[in-house]
């Protein structure tokens, strides 16, 4: 936790700090796992994965506006689909539009260094989002990876919720 303290201070340092920022709350909560395969081809029976991925995180929003996007930066730690503690910092950039009434629907990306989830490095994933301006439910998608020393091919579908204070 204590990295992760640092490398989000690192970040906002070297990012400046801008009038228009905001700061949202990041609760991770679950994923679901699809596709699995073990091996070359050989069908797996389940996917054996945590589902379960409880974790908190800060996001600052630090560019940008409501007319062109803004960008964002990262840090969060979070319990993974093979149970154990892992942690990411990120930069990203996320555009929503209002849908009917309070209601946005957003599309964006995050790429950054993540230490987790069967990978030690540089990570990215697509996000769609759907809420109000305040509160929004983030549903990530990363496709089928080799992750680091499992042998499981998997597509990954993770749910979040992003709060903006």
């Amino acid at each position: 936790m204590h990295k992760l303290i640092m490398m989000f201070a690192g970040l906002l340092g070297c990012v400046g700090v801008y009038a228009d920022s905001s700061f949202s709350l990041l609760l991770s909560g679950a994923s679901i796992h699809s596709g699995c395969q073990q091996g070359k081809g050989e069908k797996a029976k389940s996917c054996e994965f945590n589902n379960n991925n409880p974790g908190l995180g800060l996001e600052w929003a630090f560019a940008g506006n409501e007319d062109n996007g803004r960008w964002f930066t990262r840090a969060a730690t979070y319990r993974d689909s093979f149970e154990q503690q892992a942690w990411y910092v990120s930069v990203g950039y996320r555009k929503e539009w209002q849908i009917i009434g309070p209601v946005y629907l957003g599309a964006g990306v995050q790429t950054g260094y993540l230490d987790g989830s069967g990978i030690k490095g540089l990570a990215a994933l697509p996000i769609i989002s759907l809420g109000s301006k305040n509160v929004a439910l983030e549903i990530g998608y990363a496709p089928k990876t080799n992750t680091v020393g499992q042998h499981k091919r998997v597509n990954v579908t993770t749910f979040s919720l992003r709060w903006s204070f």
